[in-house]
């Protein structure tokens, strides 16, 4: 007979095992990440062909999404860093994340590209991704205030 409480047991060390990996392989994508976006700006800023120190709004758009991929990646990290911690997944922080991701979305976007139906979703999303951060946070306020 297998004893339950055993194997739970075994199954938790085993996922807390995995995080801390997962941990470390998303620092080393993010150290990997800082390191090209230097690159990126240092050859773009010194790029002789527009002139030196000057960069096109292309090459901004370009060094303002890996900075906000960068951004999440560190949300991300942080996500399973307290995984790791207390065994629990905020939800603060996954929304933040999703926040991040679609304000990066938005900023890269090229309104004449899609139809006036996806900006309008996506303007949706935004709006209950908002909400429920406010929420969560104002939660958060109430619980701390009693």
């Amino acid at each position: 007979m297998i004893d339950i409480n055993k194997a739970i047991s075994s199954i938790n060390v085993m996922k807390k095992w995995m995080s801390l990996f997962v941990l470390l392989l998303m620092a080393v994508v993010i150290a990997a990440s800082v390191v090209e976006l230097t690159f990126l700006i240092l050859r773009e800023v010194f790029d002789t062909k527009n002139g030196m120190f000057f960069l096109d709004i292309n090459e901004l758009f370009k060094v303002f999404g890996f900075v906000f991929m960068i951004l999440i990646g560190f949300e991300l990290m942080e996500t399973v860093e307290m995984y790791f911690k207390k065994n629990i997944i905020h939800a603060e922080v996954v929304l933040l994340v999703a926040v991040i991701a679609v304000s990066r979305k938005v900023i890269l976007l090229d309104l004449e590209k899609y139809d006036p139906i996806a900006v309008i979703g996506l303007g949706g999303i935004i709006l209950s991704l908002g909400a429920c951060y406010y929420f969560i946070k104002l939660s958060t306020r109430i619980k701390e205030a009693k």
